[in-house]
């Protein structure tokens, strides 16, 4: 008789715990991303998830990225992106390309370079190893009308960091109508990272199919109910 107790006490302990889960989770398999916003929140743990590096701006640091990244056992990081333009390209005329000043592209590339340098060395101070690194390319940050030039800031950053982390750990963060915006319709073949605007598990499943913005594959389609959840579409991650 015992025996049987003990089985109905774990059976009830499993429900319940299931049941809760359905409070911050629809599914298990879905990976959250949060960052500077969710500062005050008490975030759901969990093997996996991605944590932004960066206080919503490049140059920036999220003030609470050490509290949050100890929700996941292995975590993944995202950072902003953006190129405000050649004033700021030229405080890295000189690193690590040596650009002429009113060379907007090879100005472009130093700034994204050196933002991706910023993020790196934050994560090392904070002794942080990040499973997988994600580039936020959103038209909230600002950006060069020219989206070539935008380009070339990605492409630095991208650099900076897949060499850190390796480039087959590191893709880009967007919406496909944002990315050919600002990109001019980029395909890199890069991992993407797609945000669907949508608060619905289902969308973000049926965007696993969708184009992908990079034409590289889609790693994961994001959906926003509460907290930002994403529907992992590959094992790639």
């Amino acid at each position: 008789m015992r025996s049987y107790i003990t089985l109905a006490v774990i059976i009830v302990f499993v429900f319940i715990v299931a049941e809760n889960g359905k409070q911050n989770i629809a599914s298990s398999k879905l990976v959250s991303d949060a960052s500077w916003p969710n500062c005050t929140l008490t975030l759901p743990l969990a093997e996996t998830g991605i944590v932004g590096i960066n206080y919503g701006k490049v140059f920036t640091a999220n003030p609470c990225l050490a509290k949050e990244i100890l929700n996941y056992r292995t975590p993944s990081v995202y950072v902003n992106t953006a190129y405000p333009g050649i004033a700021y390209g030229q405080k890295f005329q000189h690193s690590p390309h040596d650009c002429s000043a009113d060379d907007t592209s090879c100005l472009a590339y130093n700034y994204g370079y050196n933002a991706g340098l910023y993020d790196i060395d934050y994560t090392l101070r904070l002794g942080i190893v990040a499973n997988r690194w994600w580039l936020d390319v959103e038209t909230d940050n600002s950006w060069d009308n020219n989206a070539q030039v935008n380009r070339k800031s990605l492409e630095g950053t991208f650099d900076a960091i897949s060499r850190f982390a390796g480039s087959d750990r590191t893709g880009f963060y967007s919406s496909p109508s944002q990315w050919n915006l600002l990109t001019g319709s980029w395909r890199n073949g890069y991992p993407a990272w797609m945000a669907t605007g949508s608060a619905d598990e289902t969308a973000a499943m049926k965007a696993c199919s969708d184009k992908s913005f990079t034409g590289g594959p889609i790693v994961l389609t994001q959906f926003t109910p509460s907290l930002d959840q994403n529907y992992p579409c590959t094992g790639l991650f």
